[in-house]
């Protein structure tokens, strides 16, 4: 998985991100002003190390701040490895930045399309839940791509690339999606249209970067592929 590429997209396109995914929290909160620590814990796995997403400190408008964790997965995990996944990540960000944590997740392939408010059981003692967290879900590979494409957010235009569209063939979307970050009136620098034309261009090329079939393994063994019973987005 590109994680490093998706940790760079949002932590520049963070205020779009807000407004797309989390706008009831996007309002309170003064995202210009974020800062994106360097996060490690002497305890984390190199697996972990890699492959948290985009964490940002965010001041919020009541002078307080909170900490946001933007984390991108190939596809559903099941209960046990999201709260496993998840838990690690929230703790240990609650502990380190000593201030509320807000998760939101993007699914590349499955999960319920466009935003949802979901939770996980990260701790139990036998069958009692102790810890419960709540996050932001976001599918996108079964999101309305016409509509992301219309909105204003130019981040929003890239990850239309990597839903579903109606109206086009997804090669007719791809290149419109193209076409509106090339013709955005928004005053972009040459990097962040670099970075959006990356996500739309990478997005549907078979084997590339975003082909979640490449970052998926088999239930019956370790090899790379297509889940069983799960579909190519390449």
């Amino acid at each position: 998985m590109p994680y490093l590429f998706f940790r760079e997209l949002f932590q520049t396109f963070l205020g779009d991100y807000l407004k797309i995914v989390e706008p009831d929290t996007a309002v309170h909160l003064l995202p210009e002003r974020a800062r994106f620590p360097a996060v490690d814990m002497a305890d984390w796995t190199e697996e972990e190390r890699t492959e948290i997403g985009a964490v940002a400190e965010i001041p919020t408008r009541d002078g307080s701040s909170l900490t946001l964790l933007i984390q991108v997965e190939p596809e559903v995990r099941g209960p046990a490895e999201t709260a496993r996944r998840f838990g690690r990540w929230f703790l240990a960000l609650e502990t380190r930045m000593v201030q509320p944590v807000l998760l939101s997740v993007l699914y590349l392939r499955g999960g319920r399309p466009g935003p949802n408010l979901e939770s996980s059981a990260i701790s139990t003692v036998y069958d009692m839940e102790v810890v419960r967290i709540f996050y932001t879900a976001f599918g996108l590979s079964e999101a309305r791509a016409d509509y992301y494409l219309e909105r204003p957010e130019p981040l929003a235009w890239a990850l239309a690339a990597l839903m579903r569209p109606v109206r086009r063939s997804r090669a007719e979307h791809r290149l419109a999606c193209l076409r509106r970050i090339a013709d955005a009136d928004t005053a972009l620098s040459d990097r962040e249209r670099a970075l959006l034309t990356a996500c739309v261009e990478h997005a549907r090329e078979p084997g590339g970067p975003f082909c979640v079939d490449r970052w998926t393994s088999r239930p019956s063994g370790g090899r790379k592929g297509l889940v069983k019973g799960g579909h190519s987005t390449c």
